[in-house]
């Protein structure tokens, strides 16, 4: 900035503060230029002042939030841009975008979930925006802890789910079971290998519970299992033409071997419309089980398959697939009970 535009500022702050003593505008712009001369203490005092007059001018928050980052005062410049944002809609376009970077710091994290926890105004339109551009793993966890979301049950199924998801899209599968778990008041390390494998509640989109699919060409559908049995069983539906997954479930088993049963009905006809089931790494989508389910009655059979996770495949999803065959989907298959043991040795 020239010699000639400070004084230019200068002057107008000056003529303002005389008009307007009230004005918080004024000493802002005259701190402005105090911190141009290195004056830095009369430019906070000034912007101080600002302050005690107004509490809603943007550019004075904005100063304070920058002069407290300086100083390392975290929890201060949180005070400032809570002011900020509180003033008016449009300062979220500014300052959205800078804490989105900065709470990947985790000195900053810690304290932005305790401002979150308030429930300030825009706390919500924040995570709103934040969750799906987030790329710190720490951060979002931090938050979701902050925000009590993985209390049992948890006071916001909406954005819990959303952390989770953008926790597995980062890669963080231990942190979003730890969420999930404890959610559904579980210990936080708790590995079970498949959730609701009798299809007895209703799926949602929580990845560690079943997703269902519900087109109208292709659905996995909970409809009372025709057996004797009874409660409900998985009817994988395909139809012209259409064939993919219609249940996925996230999963977190160790390495080692396993043997995945299920009880499997009215699976006949064409052996291509027959529904499979795959493990698939969550990580890469590499397949370590791909298999069709087998002829069976409409009463139904047990069926049993073994697999080997690799060391390498920390997370996996459990699928079921449909198929629709040539001449269309002609019988009505079902899943019940599906179940996931270890087995000895590698």
């Amino acid at each position: 900035m020239t010699a000639g535009m400070k004084e230019q500022i200068r002057s107008y702050g000056m003529r303002s503060l005389t008009r307007q003593p009230v004005n918080a505008a004024a000493p802002t712009l005259l701190a402005i230029v105090a911190s141009l001369d290195g004056k830095n203490q009369q430019a906070e005092r000034l912007v101080r002042y600002a302050e005690t007059m107004s509490r809603r001018d943007v550019p004075t928050e904005m100063w304070l939030i920058e002069h407290n980052v300086q100083r390392g005062d975290i929890p201060n410049a949180l005070v400032h841009y809570d002011r900020a944002l509180r003033t008016n809609d449009q300062t979220r376009e500014i300052l959205f975008p800078i804490l989105n970077q900065a709470v990947s710091d985790p000195e900053i994290a810690r304290p932005m979930a305790m401002f979150l926890a308030r429930r300030p105004v825009w706390g919500r339109p924040f995570m709103t925006q934040y969750i799906p551009v987030s790329t710190s793993p720490n951060a979002l966890y931090t938050f979701a802890r902050g925000l009590k979301l993985d209390r049992a049950p948890t006071p916001d199924p909406t954005m819990l789910q959303a952390i989770e998801k953008r926790l597995v899209d980062l890669y963080a599968y231990q942190q979003s079971a730890a969420l999930y778990n404890r959610a559904h008041g579980l210990p936080a390390d708790d590995r079970t290998p498949i959730r609701n494998g009798g299809f007895e509640q209703p799926g949602n989109w929580d990845p560690f519970d079943w997703n269902l699919i519900d087109d109208e060409n292709l659905a996995g559908l909970r409809q009372p299992n025709p057996t004797a049995k009874g409660g409900t069983a998985l009817f994988p539906f395909a139809a012209n033409g259409r064939g993919g997954d219609v249940a996925v479930q996230l999963t977190l088993l160790p390495p080692g071997n396993y043997a995945i049963t299920a009880h499997v009905g009215g699976t006949r006809g064409d052996p291509l419309a027959f529904p499979q089931l795959v493990v698939r790494c969550a990580r890469d989508g590499r397949e370590v089980l791909h298999a069709a389910f087998p002829p069976s009655p409409d009463t139904g059979q047990s069926w049993r398959v073994g697999f080997t996770i690799p060391s390498n495949c920390t997370a996996q999803r459990i699928v079921v697939r449909a198929a629709s065959g040539i001449d269309g989907q002609v019988t009505a298959p079902w899943i019940d009970d599906i179940s996931v043991r270890p087995l000895g040795g590698r």
